[in-house]
């Protein structure tokens, strides 16, 4: 007899309700629908009498919300795995579900078959036993992932505590994108960090469907040494798409939980924001910009209802632009936001009588591509995508829009050696200087100036590795009048001299 994954549906409009029931054909595709419900109260009834191991719920709802829903099934019933439905509005409301053990959720906007079957499909991908046979997994990684959960036995501490002879714990994690795997296997790269570890107990938690987390366990006096093993393994296993973590140490296996919950998720958003950067330690967190973003939505609905559409992109760049360099903000608020403006932009087009048709058939595949995104660089070209879209939709065909960025780039790689300024190359390519300046900030992380001097600094460091000319003579030649200006933003770029540069590297 063909087994399945027993779903409950809990919303408090009978038409959701009904809408998600005959989305698809639950049976064919491995679930079965055992019962809906109304509110919280009606939901933990029909848990307590067929224990599904999975919960569609909403969380605004009358009576007990989604909020304590999620907490008393979390109590009673841990293995039960929860899915939210949301608006965009209820960001806070989704926070706080995820602090109570929800495993997904899903934007009622992107509501369909196919998002439905994907978040379904990864929740029980997660799940490390078969959908209607309850199993105890004594082994120590099963308790690991157990104890991040919230859900550990007695008994389980009592195994667990064994394994940890020492007074210093650290979580390390890798983590990359589905869509662009690292070039070695999930299995190459552990056993690589394992070689580098092999004199450090360590254990992995298996909790990553993309990527990997480990605990390692040992002597205070020897966090150095660790932290230089995992420095050493991250490299031997580098990847362009692959990030890596150093977690905060922590003194006791019982904060396990509240780590993970905590530290290491603060740093997972970190790394969100920080593109380029490959591994990341608790204590190397870059300064944020403290600017506290003011957006008013009702400004750029001003804004294209007087068809200042320009204006409209220029604030829009504003915004992302301080947005990208606030690191603590939640990744999936920061992505919210960007489907919201997507969303509300569709719709003030269809209301202004634009030719929408094209853009609403791609909305859904805008929200899904952001929600995706494994870095901050990504969800912004899938928005600047959809802006270049609306862009020829609703600009005359003489204005310059965002694909024509790249002729600027080009431009300043073409002639760094010269005198550029943000002002000259706005009046030489047409740009609104405030457009461009947004620009930079929001894909580079850096203003323009930073941007010309990482160029220049790119090309000094060619002429020291491959030719014989001086320093004051490289400095000219690469845009810099001054050789000792040079040097200074040399050493901040490269982190070295000039000259201990040429001689490492010639």
């Amino acid at each position: 007899m063909k087994e399945f994954y027993k779903v409950l549906i809990v919303d408090d409009e009978m038409l959701i309700r009904q809408g998600i029931i005959n989305y698809i054909e639950w049976e064919q595709e491995g679930y079965k629908i055992i019962g809906e419900a109304s509110n919280g109260e009606e939901a933990l009834e029909l848990l307590d009498s067929y224990q599904p191991q999975i919960m569609i719920t909403d969380i605004v709802m009358p009576g007990m919300d989604g909020i304590e829903l999620v907490k008393r099934v979390k109590e009673h019933y841990p293995d039960t795995e929860i899915i939210v439905l949301s608006s965009f509005e209820d960001f806070d409301y989704v926070r706080q579900t995820f602090q109570n053990g929800v495993a997904d959720y899903i934007l009622k906007p992107k509501l369909n078959t196919t998002e439905l079957i994907k978040t379904l499909n990864r929740v029980t991908a997660r799940q490390t036993k078969s959908p209607n046979i309850q199993t105890s997994n004594s082994s120590v990684h099963g308790i690991l992932r157990k104890m991040v959960d919230g859900y550990q036995s007695i008994r389980d501490m009592d195994i667990i505590q064994e394994q940890f002879p020492y007074d210093t714990f650290l979580l390390i994690e890798a983590l990359w994108s589905k869509h662009h795997p690292p070039n070695m296997s999930k299995q190459q790269i552990s056993a690589l960090l394992k070689k580098e570890l092999k004199d450090v107990i360590h254990f992995d938690i298996p909790i990553q469907e993309h990527g990997l987390l480990f605990i390692a366990n040992f002597d205070a006096d020897d966090l150095p040494q660790v932290r230089t093993a995992i420095e050493n393994g991250s490299r031997a296993a580098a990847s362009p798409s692959a990030k890596w973590i150093i977690g905060q140490p922590f003194h006791s296996i019982h904060q396990l939980k509240e780590l993970y919950e905590i530290n290491q998720k603060k740093l997972q958003q970190y790394h969100f924001y920080l593109a380029d950067r490959r591994l990341l330690a608790y204590d190397q967190l870059p300064a944020q910009d403290d600017t506290q973003p003011d957006f008013d939505l009702n400004h750029l609905i001003y804004l294209f209802k007087r068809k200042q559409f320009q204006e409209a992109f220029i604030y829009l760049n504003e915004h992302i632009g301080i947005l990208s360099h606030q690191y603590d903000r939640d990744a999936f608020e920061f992505k919210s936001w960007l489907e919201n403006i997507i969303f509300n932009i569709i719709v003030l087009l269809g209301n202004m009588n634009y030719p929408i048709k094209d853009l609403e058939a791609e909305k859904y595949s805008y929200f899904s591509d952001i929600n995706d995104a494994f870095h901050i660089r990504e969800a912004i070209a899938i928005f600047d995508a959809f802006i270049a879209k609306v862009e020829l939709l609703v600009l005359p065909s003489n204005v310059e829009t965002t694909s024509n960025i790249q002729l600027l780039l080009d431009y300043i790689d073409d002639h760094y050696e010269q005198h550029l300024t943000l002002k000259t190359l706005a009046d030489h390519f047409h740009f609104n200087p405030s457009y461009l300046s947004s620009y930079f900030s929001k894909h580079h992380q850096e203003g323009f100036s930073e941007y010309l001097n990482h160029v220049r600094i790119k090309n000094a460091m060619k002429l020291l590795r491959s030719t014989d000319l001086s320093i004051s003579a490289i400095s000219e030649e690469v845009g810099y009048s001054d050789p000792s200006y040079f040097t200074k933003v040399f050493k901040k770029v490269a982190s070295v001299s000039p000259s201990t540069y040429r001689r490492d590297n010639k």
